[in-house]
């Protein structure tokens, strides 16, 4: 890098916690060990950059140590501070960073006006720490309160009315989220989840191995469906409810050993990529009584052709919050959309994603029509 000029922009790009379009392209040729908001950049990649918004990027370190990448995004051409929507992810370890503008997040921070703040979970991204695929439930819970309640403090941003939106897994993490920071004196506005219910996580997974016995044609016989779940049920409680480690379970008979080797997401020492030990800690957890102290409207959304949940698990929260404060939640079913927000023509082929089209802008205009009517209200 010869022309000092160059160098000198480069060097206001690797310092700010802003990104700005000329950041970004100066940012993609860096070197991978450059350093973003008080973090060195893990990857030799850009920035993300999309319309109408700008992104911080920032660093939380949390009591136990790791140091979590934080992202910030702020409507672009706003006079004002906005309020801060609270991002609690799914289950699968990997960045979130924006690589596109075609998600339901993206879309949020473009057009809600609200200031999306997201926190990359330990080894994820930029943040450092202890690898996502050995991080426990409890300690990713932790890190979000840790973090967000610190961010919420950041300059950028008007904390005085949060809204929190869970996707997925995060449907389980955003109460638990929602409700320490309202303990916190944090007035909560608005929390929605999509892709998540308030079932125990024991009948969560429980549900999870229903369709994959239901939705298989070339693999599914119905007349073994009832006793299959039968030895689900057993195994699933010796696992989640009774912490025994799943090949301990599998010693206990034939059944519980083919059971073992036929769960879905299974592997050898993992489930759908995280310690046993981190859906063992899920499975304590009491999800409909954080959202009975929530004192927020609540938007649930149900995708009909959702791969992994059912219905009840969604419905049961609008249900429960209705029954304990009238009228503040709010229940959607998207006819023929799946899991991850595409459209399909009937479950079977969502479930083995056949010929899906995308329709997550019809979520996020869901979302974005709700925050709309709740500021009105």
């Amino acid at each position: 890098m010869r022309n000092p000029l160059r160098r000198l922009w480069l060097g206001v790009c690797m310092t700010s916690v802003v990104l700005t379009a000329a950041c970004a392209q100066e940012n993609a040729a860096s070197s991978a060990s450059a350093t973003i908001g008080g973090l060195p950049r893990a990857e030799d990649r850009p920035l993300e950059n999309i319309d109408g918004v700008t992104s911080h990027y920032g660093m939380v370190e949390t009591s136990d140590g790791a140091k979590l990448r934080t992202i910030i995004t702020i409507p672009a051409n706003t006079s004002e501070k906005p309020h801060p929507l609270l991002f609690t992810q799914w289950v699968s370890c990997g960045s979130i960073e924006f690589s596109s503008e075609e998600s339901v997040l993206a879309r949020l921070a473009q057009q809600s006006g609200l200031a999306v703040v997201r926190v990359e979970r330990s080894s994820n991204g930029d943040s450092i720490g202890p690898a996502c695929d050995e991080l426990d439930y409890d300690t990713e819970v932790a890190h979000y309160v840790e973090a967000f309640s610190s961010l919420l403090d950041d300059e950028k941003i008007d904390a005085s009315k949060v809204y929190v939106y869970g996707s997925s897994l995060g449907s389980t993490t955003a109460p638990l989220v929602t409700r320490s920071l309202q303990a916190r004196g944090r007035d909560i506005a608005g929390v929605v989840v999509q892709g998540g219910g308030a079932e125990t996580y024991y009948e969560r997974m429980l549900t999870f191995d229903r369709l994959y016995l239901e939705r298989r044609p070339d693999d599914v016989n119905p007349e073994e469906i009832h006793d299959e779940m039968v030895n689900r049920a057993r195994f699933h409680y010796e696992y989640l409810i009774r912490d025994r480690h799943p090949d301990e379970v599998a010693n206990d008979s034939p059944a519980m050993a083919a059971v073992r080797d036929d769960v879905r997401g299974m592997g050898a020492d993992n489930h759908y990529g995280r310690p046993f030990q981190w859906h063992q800690q899920a499975a304590k957890h009491n999800f409909l009584a954080a959202w009975a102290e929530i004192n927020a409207p609540v938007l649930v959304i149900y995708n009909e052709y959702d791969q992994f949940e059912g219905q009840y698990g969604h419905q049961v929260i609008a249900d429960m919050v209705n029954r304990l404060r009238p009228g503040t939640a709010t229940f959607i079913v998207q006819d023929k959309i799946d899991h991850s927000n595409d459209r399909y023509d009937d479950p079977v082929s969502a479930y083995a994603w056949e010929d899906g089209s995308p329709a997550w802008d019809q979520t996020a205009g869901v979302i974005l029509n709700w925050l709309e009517t709740i500021r009105n209200e």
